[in-house]
């Protein structure tokens, strides 16, 4: 069965990988999710941080084991075209699930609106998860997940909480 992980854009590289590096670890987990397909969503204000990402993420996956990752990319013309967000996390949980495929979604990246429209999407559509990795000090926002410490981080599945 296929792993889909779904999220929002960000300014910064390490909002957008750092979660999904943990969840391969499967750090705060009880079992690592390690995608095979990730979908991204894009906006004119993210520079170049996504395109990085992409790179890193593809990297990282197939340290995971993942031979060829899908790394897609969803776009909308402004960051607060809401109905774009929310039709992009929706399309996505929608097709994972006709797929029969796992899906997560991550609420870490991106604005705090987008993180609730990514949330609410989540629950309303049944996603399989709904991550969020929290650092304990700003200290550790700048760095990439192998180099903060285990006791600074951790990853929450909002589904195993709520």
């Amino acid at each position: 069965m296929d792993n889909v992980w779904v999220s929002s854009g960000s300014t910064t590289v390490e909002a957008m990988v750092n979660p999904i590096a943990a969840a391969c670890a499967g750090d705060g987990l009880d079992s690592a999710f390690v995608p095979d397909t990730v979908y991204f969503l894009d906006n004119p204000g993210l520079g170049d941080a996504l395109s990085d990402t992409k790179v890193l993420t593809r990297t990282l996956l197939e340290q995971y084991g993942v031979e060829s990752p899908t790394i897609k990319t969803g776009n909308v013309d402004h960051e607060t075209d809401f109905q774009g967000i929310a039709t992009h996390f929706q399309e996505v949980i929608t097709e994972a699930h006709d797929a029969a495929a796992n899906v997560a979604v991550d609420v870490t990246p991106g604005r705090k609106f987008m993180s609730v429209i990514a949330f609410n999407a989540g629950m309303t559509y049944d996603a399989d998860h709904i991550f969020y990795f929290y650092l304990e000090s700003s200290d550790y926002f700048s760095r990439i997940y192998p180099e903060i410490p285990r006791t600074a981080a951790r990853l929450y599945d909002f589904t195993e909480i709520l």
